[in-house]
């Protein structure tokens, strides 16, 4: 009698495949951002930290640019989903005064350190630096819309110089987590973070009768 031969091992769809190359490339790219720097981070060493070929990575990624501006909108969408999960935790004045905790979290994190890496390439980069700034204009008009929803939520009205306050904690925030990268202050930075919480009063005073 013949034994029943194994049923074919069913491939999946290029598409699928493709896809998940793309998210593996991404984050090797983050690796090696958070762990190596931008210079160092070259398509060899994406693609090995990738387990991938160089032919895999060129065919997801022509240049080294179009994989970096990848890993910024990846970044993004990410943090994205971050934030809405802390919105869905907390009542929406809290959350407010908790943005500048929550902003650290998400920007000291190996993410945040390798758009970082990216941000602070292009200065050097003029084709990086046009196309990231008009990815970043994207992103950041996205960003004060979402700001301004989380604080209408809050039964407040966002005053009118919100846009450049929250850009100020953005920068903030990352200036902290830049500097953390090469100093242990711990204590530092949380401070830094009280004084944001505060400052966060200061622009909403009524933000007390909401908590």
């Amino acid at each position: 009698m013949k034994t029943p031969s194994a049923s074919p091992r069913k491939r999946r769809p290029q598409a699928e495949r493709s896809a998940d190359m793309r998210a593996r490339l991404i984050q090797a790219a983050i690796t090696c951002l958070n762990r190596n720097g931008y210079s160092a981070t070259t398509v060899t060493s994406v693609a090995d930290e990738a387990g991938a070929s160089r032919g895999a990575f060129t065919h997801q990624f022509p240049a080294k640019t179009d994989l970096m501006l990848a890993v910024v909108q990846a970044v993004f969408e990410s943090d994205s989903a971050a934030y809405n999960q802390t919105i869905e935790a907390m009542a929406p004045a809290q959350w407010l005064m908790a943005l500048p905790q929550t902003m650290w979290g998400v920007m000291s994190r190996p993410s945040g350190i390798a758009v970082m890496e990216i941000m602070l390439a292009s200065r050097s980069d003029p084709e990086l630096a046009e196309k990231l700034r008009a990815q970043q204009k994207l992103i950041d008009e996205r960003a004060h819309q979402w700001s301004a929803e989380r604080i209408r939520a809050a039964g407040l009205d966002p005053i009118p110089e919100a846009e450049a306050v929250h850009e100020l904690y953005v920068a903030a925030v990352r200036g902290l987590a830049l500097e953390a990268v090469f100093m242990n202050n711990a204590d530092g930075v949380q401070r830094s973070l009280q004084v944001l919480t505060d400052m966060m009063r200061r622009f909403y005073p009524a933000i007390e009768d909401k908590l």
